[in-house]
């Protein structure tokens, strides 16, 4: 098994300079600039995409939440309509009805991500070649900080350099 982080943070830099770690820290000051929503969209929206490139390299057409936690809304807008904005309804209804075993499509699986990566779901998403398999063959789930962490029997070095056009970071 082929084990990876898939981070914002340049390998470089990491630890030396102060990041944003989690929605919540929308409207800090990071570095002497101010965090924005525009700016934590913009970065989700890459982490998104990383996931659907590895997920289409890998010929995974769907996940299986494995593992489930709930949690509340770590952030929320002020208003009703920049809540329901952030938070569309089908995000809303998958968050309220999604279990462990839920087989995810592929057009599911970016309001998944998007709920864990805000801090609303905390979850482990799988695939597995058969059903009746004992192990996955790809795995994807949010350490502490942003840090996502992949794992796949497929080697996906060779992404690496697609995932740098997102400004995502591979790292075995």
């Amino acid at each position: 098994m082929n084990i990876y982080s898939v981070t914002k943070y340049h390998p470089e830099t990491r630890g030396e300079i102060d990041e944003w770690t989690e929605i919540s820290d929308i409207n800090r000051t990071f570095d002497g600039v101010v965090f924005t929503l525009e700016e934590y969209l913009r970065v989700e929206s890459n982490y998104v995409k990383a996931i659907e490139q590895i997920m289409f390299y890998l010929g995974v057409k769907t996940l299986t939440v494995s593992y489930l936690e709930r949690r509340d809304y770590d952030y929320r807008p002020s208003s009703k309509h920049a809540f329901n904005e952030l938070y569309p309804i089908r995000m809303r209804e998958l968050r309220k009805k999604v279990k462990p075993g839920k087989v995810l499509s592929r057009d599911q699986v970016p309001n998944m991500l998007r709920l864990m990566f805000r801090n609303t779901l905390y979850a482990e998403l799988e695939y597995k070649e058969n059903e009746s398999d004992k192990q996955y063959t790809f795995k994807v789930f949010f350490g502490y900080d942003y840090m996502m962490g992949v794992h796949s029997v497929k080697d996906l070095l060779p992404l690496r350099d697609e995932l740098l056009h997102l400004d995502m970071y591979l790292e075995h």
